[in-house]
């Protein structure tokens, strides 16, 4: 199985979110790191704005549809003939806004529809969150996930492909713990 750690940053937590930015870190590291000029600036709040956006060069900012040939591409080619699962921070946004980006592929669908329209390596219900695996890891989920993995530079957070990065390195964590030992075979 190939995994790859995703992070999002988006515009706020609801179900009209829109993306601002997506990061990807493949297991050995590879990375794909994208910001995206389209999303919903009404929905930008005070703490988006100075968290997230002031972190964006707006001069390499892309729309949707360029940002889900990149992500599909990178994906792709990282999948091979495997499938891929992606490990995301939490049970939320970031996976929805992942898998939505490939609504690009489908126009003519008024709503994607994720069973049928995703590609076949990403078209499967082996996909994990943090949360989750802290839980099943007996670790409160609410856990300083940068203090977990040592990280002491909080100046990127916030900053998807850094906090992608920190996704990786807790799972890393959790699985080299061996209190996950099943899903470390997965990976194995």
């Amino acid at each position: 199985m190939k995994m790859v750690f995703v992070d999002t940053e988006f515009t706020g937590e609801h179900a009209f979110a829109t993306l601002i930015s997506v990061g990807l870190v493949t297991l050995q590291g590879h990375e794909l790191y994208i910001t995206l000029n389209d999303y919903n600036i009404d929905q930008i709040t005070p703490w988006v704005k100075s968290n997230v956006i002031k972190k964006i060069d707006e001069s390499k900012t892309i729309n949707s549809h360029q940002a889900a040939i990149l992500v599909s591409d990178f994906l792709a080619g990282y999948a091979g003939d495997s499938s891929v699962s992606i490990v995301s921070p939490g049970k939320t946004n970031d996976l929805l806004l992942l898998f939505q980006l490939f609504h690009a592929f489908h126009p003519e669908r008024r709503f994607f529809h994720f069973g049928e329209c995703l590609p076949k390596y990403l078209n499967h219900r082996a996909h994990f969150d943090l949360d989750t695996l802290f839980l099943a890891a007996g670790i409160d989920p609410n856990i300083n996930r940068d203090a977990y993995v040592g990280e002491t530079d909080h100046t990127l957070k916030h900053h998807a492909l850094f906090d992608a990065g920190i996704v990786r390195k807790c799972f890393l964590k959790l699985i080299n713990s061996g209190k996950l030992p099943h899903i470390a075979k997965l990976i194995c």
